[in-house]
């Protein structure tokens, strides 16, 4: 870091003319503006932007009430008199940032631990099943899951199975498809099955909060030759029964973060602040509710304050 702070130094060196009636910055504010103007420096080094000019750092002496000549004319008043300590200065800015480091450090790790607890606790198995053996026609049906859609998140499908080593066919792949609204079909996942002594296919799926509201399920198959080659559907055709056995078949779902955090917070809770179910009986009724309520307050003060009129009139 140090490397980083004196090459900025350098910097600002370079143009160093006579600075005669410039100010003098005192050491705690020079370690502010050494500071922030690090922080400056980190950030555009990380999007790739040239460091080459002080331009980008006159805004941070502005704020100070300084400009880049004072900033020159003291960091030359260090190297003129012996009595003072520029390496002072850049320990404490060091101090300063790597405390900020180790506070910002601990604060995203805290973050981090809540969000992956709470992606833990939301975590729910959709499917689990084992020795599933396939001798019929009829057991083909066995290969195909459809699930029901559980919102946005991570699914993690896998499954280990055995193909008989008498199945000659080519092109069997193990595909994920969404089930859409409109009742069509999109692949989220394809790839090949092989043969031999307990094979694993798997796939992680991530479904964003936007793509999930057009889903209805996933379709998960273990018997899909619809990618199949023309060369491979007319010399090594689809077998009448696919002999397979499927050892182990798993999907777990975990919710996004955010969906995850919220459902560790009503389950701890066990209620959802300013809910309208805490004052309505429903959501839908809530609004139609204050309407309504309000209508009937203001013609009830109409009436009253018609009817007061009235008996003063009366009386008078």
């Amino acid at each position: 870091m140090k490397q980083i702070f004196f090459a900025f130094i350098t910097l600002l060196l370079l143009p160093l003319v006579s600075c005669d009636s410039r100010k003098t910055i005192p050491d705690k504010e020079l370690a502010s503006i050494f500071h922030d103007a690090m922080v400056v420096n980190a950030y555009l080094g990380h999007k790739s932007l040239n460091l080459d000019s002080l331009n980008i750092y006159e805004p941070i002496f502005e704020h100070y009430g300084y400009t880049t000549e004072d900033v020159r004319y003291t960091i030359a008043g260090f190297l003129r008199r012996k009595s003072a300590n520029l390496s002072d200065v850049v320990d404490e800015v060091i101090y300063s940032i790597e405390k900020e480091y180790d506070a910002l450090e601990i604060a995203v790790a805290k973050l981090d631990t809540i969000e992956h607890a709470a992606q833990r606790h939301a975590q729910r198995r959709l499917v689990q099943d084992t020795a599933i053996v396939v001798k019929k026609a009829r057991d083909t049906v066995k290969l195909h899951y459809e699930i029901p859609f559980e919102g946005a998140g991570e699914y993690q499908i896998s499954g280990c199975y055995t193909i008989d080593e008498n199945d000659k066919s080519k092109g069997r792949r193990f595909t994920v498809r969404k089930l859409l609204r409109d009742s069509t079909t999109a692949q989220l996942h394809s790839s090949m099955m092989h043969f031999g002594e307990k094979s694993k296919s798997s796939s992680r799926i991530h479904i964003s909060d936007r793509d999930a509201e057009e889903i209805l399920a996933l379709q998960i198959n273990f018997d899909d030759f619809r990618l199949a080659s023309k060369k491979d559907k007319k010399e090594h055709p689809r077998p009448k029964v696919s002999k397979m056995t499927l050892h182990e078949v798993n999907v777990v779902f975990t919710p996004t973060v955010e969906h995850s955090v919220e459902k560790l917070y009503d389950d701890l809770l066990g209620l959802r602040i300013f809910s309208d179910t805490m004052f309505f009986p429903s959501p839908q009724d809530s609004v139609a509710t204050i309407a309504t309520d309000s209508l009937a307050v203001q013609e009830a003060t109409i009436a009253e304050n018609a009817e007061e009129k009235s008996e003063k009139t009366t009386e008078e």
